[in-house]
């Protein structure tokens, strides 16, 4: 009589429960977490005393404690209460969230956790069964990051998940599975099985768990690349943009017909200064340079100077032409060139000429003593 009655408040608590906080979540699947939360963090508190006896006193201690006394009573409380939780789970969740309700992972896996309560309660083992409750603290976590997804980490779910369903599951089943330990249990292989296939369970649902992480980082990294490129561009066109503009203003200081950020393409098309332009270049006066008259057979051509065309073609091919001082300084250079090669070839001539004359000299001079 107690147990049915027992079975009955439970199952309405958690409808109650899940009447009241449902409306708060606006999504089937929050909703679905909601008597999951309940449960998990119901049934890791209740594991804690016979999880820490195990880790304490071992196996056979906690089994022969959790038959009587306080640990008793609370080893048949969790196999009721573990079992109305999934027959809610399924009739609450058929009706209000049924989608996420699945086959394997629904119906198959709480059905046969619902018989497998009811051995347990049967074969007097729910100390082996709340030793292992401290396996649903993952839940609890998983749970509690989907109905607040403020506080999901995923870091932190998959490390709990790995430490009690992996690696202290491996340890509980090698334990469970020793012919010493099945001895005070009957001799029974079902908690060994149950909790083999458990294990597989737990396997497969990390190695989602854990494909799906890498996978969502791996996107995470790349878009994250991506917005780093983008921004790279962005501000890399923005330095450009900005030493142009400081660039149409340095130019701009020299001519001001240069406006609304165009720069000249050619010197041909550029109004700055030119070798024409008054004070901006050197003076070449040809006035100064003496050159002598001479009938003399030399091959030697007089350098001319060079014409604007000539020189804004040397300078397109030097690509000097990045500001108006640089157009200015180019011009002058090849102007200085062109005049130091002028004022050397005359200077060349000039000696070259004087020479000849004193040579002249010398002959007069030496035909006149061999005539006397």
């Amino acid at each position: 009589m107690f147990i049915p009655l027992l079975c009955g408040v439970i199952y309405a608590l958690f409808y109650l429960t899940y009447a009241l906080v449902s409306p708060k979540f606006d999504s089937e699947r929050k909703k679905a977490y909601i008597l999951s939360v309940i449960s998990s963090f119901t049934m890791t508190v209740l594991s804690i005393p016979f999880f820490i006896s195990y880790l304490r006193y071992g196996l056979e201690k906690t089994f022969k404690d959790g038959q009587a006394g306080w640990m008793g009573e609370m080893g048949r409380f969790s196999t009721v209460f573990f079992g109305v939780y999934l027959f809610a789970d399924l009739t609450i969740g058929y009706f209000k969230y049924r989608s996420q309700v699945g086959l394997l992972t629904g119906w198959i896996h709480h059905t046969v956790y619902i018989g497998l309560m009811f051995y347990v309660a049967h074969a007097k083992i729910a100390p082996i069964f709340l030793t292992g409750a401290i396996m649903e603290l993952p839940t609890f976590d998983l749970g509690m990051s989907n109905l607040f997804p403020s506080l999901r980490n995923n870091i932190r779910f998959l490390s709990s998940f790995f430490i009690f369903r992996i690696l202290y599951h491996v340890i509980y089943l090698v334990d469970v599975a020793r012919p010493h330990s099945r001895s005070y249990m009957g001799g029974s292989w079902v908690p060994t099985i149950m909790l083999g296939l458990a294990l597989m369970m737990h396997v497969s649902w990390f190695k989602g768990g854990l494909t799906g992480y890498i996978k969502r980082q791996s996107k995470s990294k790349s878009r994250s690349d991506a917005k780093i490129d983008l921004r790279s561009k962005q501000t890399s066109q923005v330095e450009i943009d900005t030493k142009q503009d400081l660039l149409i203003e340095a130019v701009s200081g020299y001519d001001e017909n240069i406006k609304d950020g165009l720069l000249p393409s050619s010197p041909d098309d550029s109004p700055l200064v030119t070798p024409r332009t008054p004070s901006s270049g050197p003076f070449l006066h040809l006035s100064n340079i003496q050159i002598p008259n001479l009938n003399l057979n030399l091959n030697m051509n007089m350098p001319t100077l060079p014409s604007l065309t000539e020189l804004t073609a040397a300078l397109n091919k030097e690509k000097l032409v990045e500001s108006g001082q640089g157009f200015k300084e180019a011009v002058k250079h090849r102007w200085d060139e062109q005049k130091e090669k002028f004022n050397t070839r005359g200077q060349l001539l000039y000696k070259r000429n004087k020479l000849d004359r004193r040579d002249s000299e010398e002959i007069v001079v030496v035909r006149e003593v061999v005539m006397e």
